[in-house]
């Protein structure tokens, strides 16, 4: 294993992507909609974090397989399919970029702000394409760079010691998506927004240092440096970076829906 999937799956086995990952279930069921998932679909979730777009789809009935690289968020996917009624999704280990499955094996790929992370951006695109069976539908979303959560990582990044060759955030631009699904027959995007419920600013701030794994990495590296002074600039930069999409207690984070057919 890399040294890249080896840091991939300390940083998202740090946070609670359970809690802060609540606001994303009506995204999954937005999603499963768009890309028309009926009981005879076999579907691959491509980096199922706890499992919310995998159980959304296993609820109308499909054959359902989740992937994600850290063991830690499967075993949350595992507790949250229980919860759901549900015991045949099958839960798999691995990477993005490349899936542990035959050409032509589902006849539904999605990705629900998972498969972004993975950093070969071509790569990840051409496995997710291969793994889907010709006349098969792929559906993802994405954040794009221009709104609060791509500002929010563009603020971050120059404060952290190693930032990606390639931005996550691509994946949110329709003019990437193109050059990335060059390959396939249709290509649709819709835009929509998340409400994350927040009472200010600094509550947010304090959402994410203590939830997302990513930040509570930077934050915990400031610290051994005993460099408070660093985390004050930075929360204030994140801060006013945040303010402009707090409307009415709740954080506007836009998204990107991409639907396609091979």
């Amino acid at each position: 294993m890399s040294n890249s999937d080896q840091n991939n799956k300390g940083t998202w086995a740090l946070g609670d992507y359970r809690s802060i990952g609540r606001v994303i279930s009506p995204v999954s069921a937005k999603l499963v909609s768009l890309v028309k998932v009926n009981p005879t679909d076999s579907i691959l979730d491509v980096a199922c974090g706890f499992g919310n777009t995998a159980i959304t789809a296993r609820r109308l009935g499909a054959k359902v397989t989740g992937l994600d690289i850290t063991p830690e968020l499967l075993v949350f996917a595992k507790e949250e399919e229980s919860i759901a009624g549900f015991n045949d999704i099958v839960w798999k280990e691995g990477n993005a970029e490349n899936l542990p499955f035959g050409d032509e094996s589902f006849d539904i790929v999605l990705s629900t702000f998972g498969h972004i992370f993975a950093p070969n951006q071509e790569g990840t695109a051409k496995e997710m394409l291969r793994v889907l069976k010709k006349g098969g539908r792929i559906g993802f979303a994405a954040w794009p760079p221009e709104l609060a959560i791509g500002r929010i990582f563009s603020v971050v990044s120059k404060y952290a010691p190693m930032t990606p060759t390639s931005s996550p955030f691509e994946w949110g631009n329709p003019d990437r998506v193109k050059e990335l699904l060059s390959g396939v027959k249709e290509l649709s995007f819709e835009r929509d927004t998340i409400n994350y419920p927040i009472l200010s600013p600094n509550h947010y701030w304090h959402e994410m240092i203590t939830k997302s794994g990513s930040m509570i990495q930077l934050i915990q590296s400031f610290k051994r440096e005993n460099n408070d002074e660093k985390i004050e600039i930075l929360r204030k930069e994140y801060l006013n970076t945040v303010e402009p999409y707090i409307v009415d207690n709740v954080v506007r984070l836009g998204y990107l829906l991409v639907v396609a057919a091979k």
